[in-house]
């Protein structure tokens, strides 16, 4: 199995606070006056939340920082990622460095804690009387944080290897969810974008699929498509009505989707044949019904 050969699996463990509390029917869903419920912001689905949230989104954002470092790399497996060998000391880093960042910002939260308490009573004063004694003391809040991580090296028993055809499929469908993410903030920009800042951006998606591709062909078919298109980009400024801008929002969408990515893999849609479609004027049959999603840019009107 040269995937699990070629790889480390990185464990994260990460715990925070969540600064709620689960609502009691008696005590606390039917709190005001003639049994009126608390707002939504103290009151959702079922969870009351007996401190500001966004007193946690610092800590919060740092699970998504770890998540995005291994992913850069690696793809989601057995509750862990797994990293490439030869990538594994750069993402060793990058954990590092959101750690650092995780216990600055536990630190400064203690600091801010009876300050952030006592505002969220005071904003709502009204249910100040079953917020103020169930909000932890700072030591045990404390304790409820916690951010490491560890790294494993497998060895399967024979027989019960994982089936690489599924890791491909995973690691496709993680790479379809960075393309749309970027198809999405391409139709947002509202600017031009240089050549070469969407290659760089195109980049990381190239890297991760080289890396992880261990010679399953479905990774390499995708691969391939994905250097044609990062090659046929010029280093020109590059706005909505560019044609290349509807060819790589074209592929991107292609890949966000796993019935369409399929087309791709079979060879029945590639960016060469995009190409030539696109010169001969006839794209509409490389990518018929590709996407359904709503654009301004003109040069989409022959793809979508």
């Amino acid at each position: 199995m040269e995937f699990i050969h070629g790889t480390t699996l990185v464990h994260l463990k990460m715990r925070c606070w969540s600064g709620e509390k689960k609502a009691s029917r008696d005590s606390d869903i039917r709190l005001g006056i003639d049994g009126k419920l608390p707002p939504q912001k103290l009151l959702d689905l079922g969870r009351k939340k007996i401190f500001p949230p966004k007193a946690l989104d610092p800590l919060l954002s740092k699970r998504k920082s770890a998540e995005r470092a291994c992913l850069a790399e690696g793809t989601r497996f057995m509750g862990g990622f797994a990293v490439r060998d030869e990538a594994i000391d750069d993402v060793v880093a990058k954990l590092e460095t959101v750690k650092a960042g995780f216990e600055s910002a536990l630190q400064q939260f203690l600091n801010d804690f009876d300050r952030n308490k006592e505002d969220w009573i005071a904003e709502n004063e009204e249910y100040a009387h079953i917020m103020r004694d169930q909000v932890p003391d700072r030591e045990t809040v404390a304790s409820a944080f916690k951010f490491e991580f560890k790294l494993y090296k497998m060895q399967p028993l024979e027989g019960f290897e994982p089936d690489e055809a599924e890791i491909a499929d995973q690691i496709l469908h993680e790479v379809g969810l960075s393309c749309r993410e970027m198809s999405d903030r391409l139709l947002e920009r509202k600017r031009a974008i240089g050549g070469k800042t969407l290659c760089k951006q195109l980049d990381p998606l190239v890297t991760k699929l080289d890396t992880l591709s261990f010679g399953n062909g479905r990774i390499l078919r995708v691969l391939g498509e994905f250097r044609t298109l990062r090659s046929s980009i010029p280093a020109e400024r590059i706005d909505q009505d560019h044609p290349v801008f509807g060819r790589v929002l074209t592929f991107l969408t292609m890949c966000s989707d796993d019935k369409k990515l399929e087309r791709i893999v079979s060879g029945e849609f590639s960016v060469t044949k995009l190409i030539a479609g696109l010169q001969s004027g006839n794209a509409q049959s490389q990518a018929s019904h590709s996407s359904t999603r709503p654009t301004t840019a003109s040069a989409m009107g022959a793809y979508f």
